[in-house]
């Protein structure tokens, strides 16, 4: 197992919500006022570890993830319409179920904007939990529309029919004995959320998939975007093992290699798709670097992983961006993950070129001291162990997209557009 004492279990779902906010800040939004409201329910029903609130917490978060792909997020189609309901529930169950470690929590989101006459049919464990984060998803809607002086009486008459009535009961308990909706209001919820995370504790094998799970979300604009960083991230793994990296440092560019493209989660993805870019798209593209600095240094304990991230883009030459750092400034890391960022660029050109004529513009670009021998070498002697494991992680990748496709069509009868 990798070292995973770079970033506190807190930080990785801060980040996770911070990299979906990028995309559109408003389910993230959505989603923290109804973690605070579910971390009070959960109080006031009792039972619950604080260790177990805050994992329903950072669900809670998340719980609209679905709708990064299922949804037209605009002001005139909102994520949280009864309209847009059923299908971003359902991606969202489907996607957290096989992209992340929720494991069957992950059936919480699939379940919950069903009735409580629906759900309480249902054999499953965390029913309840899935009942209550209904019930929040229309209090949120009713406070974002009336504020504090929000009716919130007037769900007793659904008890039973829309909403589980314990919920209810505690709903009504925390409104008018806990001052929720003026926690809401004013904003002092977000610190007691945050002081509240501090109690969320991954395991190291957790945590690693966490992170590995964000690397997963970008699929939700696109899945090249995945596909990407998983054949870099197999690239610079392997030339760091042929190049004898001590265990640490391999680490540290394994999970700078996963991440080293989340700002891209900020650029309008239609730039992406626009082909030759002019001067301005490019400027705004090159803008992804930045993004993905600030980010990852908001929550990652070593500057390390930071600084490998963000050079991906420099060449030993100067003529990189956004430092234009040279040779004596860039580290064998960031040498490694620079040369896996290109050559998968270049595997990703619409002309697919033969293994001779890969190792050709490796050879031109070494040649032009752009890119780092050393690292170069490893990628070509290795070319063959590299390649396959690009084969077997991104089949392992597509596999599982169609599964995700599969089932939603399923369950919705419609695509959700990842063959796109």
């Amino acid at each position: 197992m990798r070292a995973m004492d770079y970033i506190s279990s807190k930080g990785i779902c801060y980040l996770l919500c911070d990299a979906l906010s990028l995309i559109d800040k408003r389910p993230i939004e959505h989603g923290m006022r109804v973690a605070y409201m579910m971390k009070k329910l959960l109080e006031c029903k009792g039972g619950y570890d604080e260790y177990e609130i805050a994992e329903f917490m950072f669900l809670s978060m998340i719980h609209d993830i679905g709708a990064y792909r299922t949804n037209k997020l605009t002001d005139e189609m909102g994520y949280d319409t009864e309209e847009a309901g059923t299908p971003h529930a359902v991606y969202g169950g489907i996607f957290l179920k096989n992209t992340s470690p929720f494991g069957t929590r992950a059936d919480i989101i699939l379940y919950h904007h069903l009735p409580y006459a629906k759900v309480s049919r249902v054999n499953y464990e965390y029913s309840k939990i899935a009942m209550y984060l209904h019930l929040l998803e229309d209090v949120d809607s009713l406070f974002r529309k009336d504020g504090v002086d929000a009716d919130i009486r007037k769900m007793e008459s659904e008890a039973g029919k829309r909403y589980l009535p314990e919920a209810v009961s505690l709903l009504i308990r925390c409104v008018y004995q806990e001052n929720m909706l003026a926690q809401l209001n004013s904003g002092e919820y977000k610190a007691e959320l945050q002081d509240y995370m501090e109690n969320i504790l991954f395991t190291n094998e957790e945590k690693e998939n966490y992170v590995r799970f964000i690397m997963h979300c970008f699929s939700l604009q696109g899945r090249m975007r995945t596909l990407e960083a998983i054949m870099c991230c197999c690239i610079a793994d392997e030339i760091a093992e042929s190049m004898e990296l001590v265990s640490r440092e391999k680490d540290k560019l394994y999970y700078a290699s996963m991440l080293h493209d989340i700002g891209i989660l900020g650029v309008d993805k239609d730039i992406m798709k626009s082909g030759k870019l002019t001067e301005e798209e490019r400027t705004r593209y090159r803008k992804h670097v930045e993004i993905g600095r600030e980010l990852l240094k908001k929550y990652f304990l070593v500057q390390d992983i930071v600084d490998i991230a963000a050079a991906h883009h420099e060449m030993l030459d100067g003529s990189g961006y956004p430092a234009g750092l040279k040779e004596n400034q860039i580290s064998v890391n960031q040498a490694i993950l620079q040369v896996a960022d290109n050559i998968t660029a270049v595997m990703n050109m619409k002309k697919k070129l033969s293994k001779a004529e890969l190792f050709g513009v490796l050879q031109k670009q070494t040649e032009r001291k752009r890119l780092n021998k050393k690292a170069v070498r490893g990628l070509v002697e290795n070319y063959n162990a590299i390649d396959n494991r690009i084969r077997t992680e991104t089949q392992e990748f597509l596999e599982m997209h169609v599964r995700i496709n599969n089932r939603y069509k399923r369950l919705t009868g419609q695509s959700s557009g990842e063959e796109e």
